[in-house]
Order: C-alpha cells, then sequence, then structure tokens
C-alpha cells in the first residue's frame, strides 16, 4: 500500500508518529511511505520506514519559486502523482486540512493516528 503520512511542519512527537506508522503497517502493509519532507515529521517517516525496509518517496516543497503557496502546491501534487491508497493525517495546520480535504474529495482513504477513518462529514463537522 501506499501511504501519504501528512502532518505539520512543527509536529515533534516521534513515538506517536511511530505508534500511527506501525498501527496502519499492521493493519495494511505499507510497501510506500510518502512525505512532503517537512520538519522532524519527514525525518520520523522516512526513518521508521528505512526501519522496516519499505520505499520513501519525497516531495519537498519549493520555496523559492513558490513562496508562501510552496506546501499547498506541493500537497496537490504530492496527491495526484503518488497515487496514494491512504492518506494518515496527523496534527498540523491550514496546508494540512486542505491536503486532507482533496484526498477526501479524491475518494482516498484518509485516517487520523487512531486508525479512524476520516470521511467528508468529519471534516464538515470540524470546519463549523
Amino acid at each position: 500500500m501506499r501511504l501519504i503520512i501528512a502532518g505539520g511542519r512543527h509536529l515533534d512527537d516521534v513515538p506517536g508518529i511511530h505508534r500511527a506508522l506501525a498501527r496502519v503497517h499492521a493493519t495494511r502493509p505499507i510497501t510506500v511511505v510518502i512525505h512532503g519532507s517537512a520538519g522532524l515529521l519527514g525525518i520520523t517517516a522516512e526513518d521508521w520506514a528505512r526501519a522496516q525496509h519499505l520505499h520513501v518517496v519525497r516531495y519537498p516543497a519549493n520555496w523559492r519559486a513558490f513562496g508562501k503557496r510552496a506546501e499547498a502546491i506541493r500537497n496537490a501534487f504530492m496527491l495526484e502523482d503518488a497515487r496514494p491508497d491512504m492518506v494518515l493525517a496527523l496534527p498540523g495546520g491550514s496546508d494540512t486540512a486542505e491536503l486532507i480535504a482533496q484526498a477526501v474529495r479524491a475518494r482516498v482513504a484518509v485516517i487520523d493516528p487512531q486508525g479512524q477513518r476520516i470521511t467528508p462529514t468529519c471534516l464538515t463537522a470540524t470546519n463549523r
């Protein structure tokens, strides 16, 4: 399974990231971990994937070309280009929330760190 791990660039809960990845992997074996190369989340996800002998694909944001819009542009491209089977949604900001919304609209399965599925109705309830 191809998994995008998404979350804020300031997320620093390494044990929580490991638990979330392990939880997913135990139920649906991951073959490729896809991340946006942002902060500790990207490093942690990649280290975990390498320890599991999984493939890794990085999508770093192009800050020089796109400035403040770089993350949003990268996220949209990553979702389309990576062809994920699932998105693991960790805490993040507005760009993470938009990636999750785009994945839901694209009918890509999105789960939270506890393994609960995020649905369009969940998004509507949290945006009120």
